[in-house]
């Protein structure tokens, strides 16, 4: 099994053969479409059922408050509010997000299993689903342990951060200047965060690829990964991540506008949702725009059930995508070090 990971196939040839990214990654897609979703299956059925318990605890725990759906990348497909906390109107409510997220769900898990597809397959093996998961599950512990690391380490760098400015700068001058300091500390404590963010996802972007490929441990695939994500590097894959981050954006924005059109013609409760997004507002969804309306009671289970699945649906549909463009930003990163090392 280690010789059939180390050998990757010729990446000059690959390179040569298809020269454009987006077309080693149709080929990725088409070729292993049906394994890449039976492999995915089991993490799809689990993230819906995760939801729908989400969804079923927040209107036990919460029967009168009020329940909102939204088209807006950055949330989920619902929220659940206390009416007599939250303070906002029954109705539609419409603005621009200016950010990007991307979104991370259980689908991220799928990462590992759809990169061993993708190297056996480019070494001439048919993988199928019992392998690729008990490949798969042989690595739960750092696979598990990256994700801890990653859960504490970039809430907590900021979080550093910002306390140790307060302490040391802004602390006793806060009494003389309260208003001015206060909104100076936010918005470096937000750009602090947004930096650690966007460096620490780019520089283990490739870490999944360091546990499959190369066999690493966790803390081998994280440095394996900034061993190769350096200078110039990393600002290319920066702006290839955003791009596709944009792309995530927008499709999940107007597929969850879709549908809650389609649900208004059911839900009588969606139709101010649907008379605002079917004029000119809907192609704001192509640039940042959101809409998001608010109901005084809880949504039926399958109008939950459609927006979920939907959500999870546009997941599972890009994280094949994301494997396949990050294996082969791995293959090059390793085949350009590899000729310097040479030279």
């Amino acid at each position: 099994m280690q010789n059939v990971l180390e050998n990757t196939a010729d990446a000059g040839e690959m390179t040569e053969q298809h020269p454009s990214l987006v077309s080693r990654i149709f080929r990725d897609y088409r070729n292993n479409f049906g394994l890449f979703w039976q492999v995915m299956l089991p993490l799809i059925i689990v993230n819906l059922l995760y939801y729908m318990g989400v969804f079923q605890f927040g209107k036990s725990m919460s029967p009168g408050g009020q329940w909102m759906l939204s088209t807006e990348s950055s949330l989920a497909s619902y929220s659940v509010y206390s009416s007599s906390q939250s303070g906002l109107p029954a109705g539609v409510t419409w603005g621009m997000n200016l950010g990007m997220t991307a979104h991370v769900s259980l689908l991220w898990l799928a990462m590992c299993p759809l990169i061993f597809i993708i190297v056996q397959r480019r070494n001439s093996i048919n993988p199928t689903f019992k392998t690729t998961w008990q490949q798969t599950l042989r690595k739960t512990v750092p696979i598990l342990g990256i994700a801890l690391l990653i859960g504490i380490l970039i809430p907590s760098a900021p979080a550093a951060f910002g306390f140790l400015v307060f302490e040391i700068f802004l602390k006793k001058l806060i009494p003389s200047y309260p208003t001015a300091l206060l909104f100076i500390f936010a918005w470096i404590s937000g750009a602090w965060f947004l930096f650690t963010t966007a460096y620490l996802f780019v520089k283990w972007s490739l870490y999944n690829q360091g546990l499959m490929i190369e066999n690493l441990s966790a803390m081998g695939a994280i440095r394996r990964s900034s061993e190769l994500v350096r200078g110039r590097t990393w600002w290319r894959l920066l702006g290839i991540y955003l791009l596709l981050i944009y792309v995530t954006t927008v499709l999940t924005s107007v597929l969850l506008g879709l549908t809650i059109v389609f649900l208004s013609f059911a839900v009588p409760e969606f139709i101010p949702m649907r008379e605002m997004l079917l004029p000119q507002r809907f192609i704001s969804l192509f640039f940042f725009g959101f809409g998001r309306i608010s109901i005084d009671n809880a949504p039926n289970y399958w109008t939950i059930g459609a927006m979920v699945s939907v959500h999870t649906l546009i997941h599972a549909i890009l994280a094949p995508v994301w494997a396949s463009l990050t294996t082969h930003l791995y293959t090059e990163q390793v085949e350009g070090h590899a000729q310097t090392a040479s030279t």
